[in-house]
């Protein structure tokens, strides 16, 4: 990947290491990044487990549980619209926190992607949701440093 992404708009070095790194080392920034996305956020439920699981495990049938996760970011986007809205466009707690358990399960859902095409936006999507970004970005700068 030689193109700038939205990591590039995170850290420089994030995106850098990335674009150096071959798919084992972004799959594993991906799985660290969306582990502290998903405990900063509180996100849960069956479909979240089974991502986590199946984002170590490197194997099994993704797609269903990658469209579960696709159309719960797109619930949490409504509610925190609903609720920006509202608020007259204000983001209060409760929106933000729908905001960003959107992005953990977006997060997720690119994690499972098939090839490591995606791989940036899961990585993206999980520092955004992280209520501490550092955590996740040094996370995912970690597993991309180890060869």
């Amino acid at each position: 990947m030689n193109t700038r992404s939205r990591l590039d708009t995170i850290s420089s070095t994030l995106a850098n290491l990335f674009q150096q790194s071959g798919e084992t080392q972004r799959r594993r920034a991906a799985i660290a990044a969306c582990v502290v996305a998903v405990a900063q956020t509180g996100l849960s439920g069956e479909d979240v487990d089974a991502a986590l699981a199946l984002l170590c495990r490197e194997d099994g049938d993704w797609s269903a549980i990658q469209h579960n996760l696709s159309k719960l970011s797109e619930r949490f986007d409504k509610q925190y619209l609903d609720l920006f809205e509202a608020a007259g466009q204000e983001m209060t707690p409760e929106a933000l926190l729908r905001f960003r358990k959107a992005r953990a399960a977006s997060a997720l859902a690119f994690g499972l992607s098939a090839g490591s095409e995606e791989l940036h936006e899961a990585i993206y999507e999980a520092i955004v949701a992280s209520e501490k970004q550092a955590e996740a970005l040094q996370a995912a700068e970690m597993a991309l440093k180890v060869r």
